[in-house]
């Protein structure tokens, strides 16, 4: 007896791989195409600042520009690609390279004029100082029995 697998819903496996595809670059593109690079980034609101916390492993600190126009910020960066060398015994290679730019729109509370940036085990740290008005302010009050 020969078991045929049937297929019921052929476009929607077809579509199913095509979305997968694009999760895994490396499988579906030549070896020395450029990949998409997006950096996962965590946005943390403190009472007097904004931070942005950016993956960014193995970039190096001459790479990486902040840029920051208006309320707009932009972080560039670019990530050389490894040489393969066959020797090396490469099965597959799946780490992203290439340039990117990601921009962020930054409320009209932050102070654009004092913007830190760090660069640390691979995690861009840029830290956006709030403005003295939009930080929150406490007030003692006195109680009369």
């Amino acid at each position: 007896m020969t078991l045929t697998r049937m297929n019921r819903f052929p476009s929607l496996w077809r579509d199913f791989d095509e979305l997968f595809r694009d999760f895994a670059p490396a499988a579906s593109q030549p070896e020395n195409a450029a990949r998409t690079m997006v950096p996962a980034t965590d946005v943390v609101e403190t009472e007097k600042a904004i931070e942005l916390k950016v993956d960014m492993p193995g970039v190096t600190p001459e790479a990486i520009e902040v840029k920051l126009d208006g309320n707009v910020l932009t972080l560039s960066a670019e990530r050389k690609a490894e040489v393969k060398e066959e020797k090396n015994g490469w099965v597959r290679q799946e780490r992203s390279w290439g340039r990117f730019a990601r921009s962020f729109v930054l409320p009209e509370t932050v102070e654009g004029t004092t913007p830190e940036a760090t660069y640390k085990h691979g995690v861009l740290v840029v830290r956006l100082p709030k403005k003295e008005a939009a930080q929150p302010k406490s007030f003692t009050v006195k109680v009369e029995a």
